[in-house]
C-alpha cells in the first residue's frame, strides 16, 4: 500500500522554438523504478522516474519517491535478485506513479506549449445518410 508520494525533480524541455507542433504527435509515457530501500520490515522507499517523450518536440521527466507499506522482504528479494518488482505489486506501484505524474505533466505541458500527454477524446462527425430512393424517414 502506498503511504506517500513525493516528487523531487521535474525537468521539461521543448525542442521547437516558436513553431506550431505538427498535427500528429507521438507521445510515449513510461515509469521506471530506479531503487528500493527498506526502512523497516513493513516499509520501503521506492525511487522512480516518469518520462513523457514527445518525439522530436519535447520531453518531460519527473523523479520522486514513494513510501510503500507491505511485505518488504519479498519486495527487496525480488529487486535484488531480478531487478524487478514482485508481480503482485507491479500494478499498484506503477499505477500510482503514472496517475500522479500524468496530472502534473498536463500542467507542465501547458507551460511549455506542448499538448497534454494524455489522449484527448476524438469527436467523429457522422455523415447524414440519404434514405434509399423512394423512401423518406420523415
Amino acid at each position: 500500500m502506498i503511504r506517500s508520494f513525493e516528487l523531487s525533480s521535474i525537468e521539461a524541455k521543448r525542442f521547437l522554438k516558436g513553431e506550431a507542433p505538427p498535427t500528429e504527435i507521438r507521445i510515449d509515457t513510461n515509469s521506471t523504478v530506479t531503487e528500493i530501500r527498506a526502512i523497516d520490515k513493513k516499509q520501503a522507499l521506492i525511487d522512480f522516474r516518469f518520462t513523457a517523450n514527445y518525439f522530436g518536440l519535447g520531453l518531460i521527466t519527473m523523479e520522486g519517491t514513494l513510501l510503500w507499506e507491505g511485505d518488504v522482504q519479498n519486495l527487496e528479494n525480488e529487486w535484488k535478485s531480478r531487478h524487478k518488482l514482485p508481480e503482485e505489486n507491479v500494478n499498484e506501484i506503477h499505477s500510482v506513479i503514472v496517475n500522479s505524474c500524468i496530472i502534473e505533466s498536463v500542467i507542465i505541458s501547458k507551460e511549455i506549449r506542448l499538448p497534454p500527454p494524455i489522449p484527448l477524446p476524438v469527436q467523429i462527425q457522422q455523415q447524414k445518410q440519404k434514405p434509399p430512393d423512394g423512401m423518406d424517414y420523415h
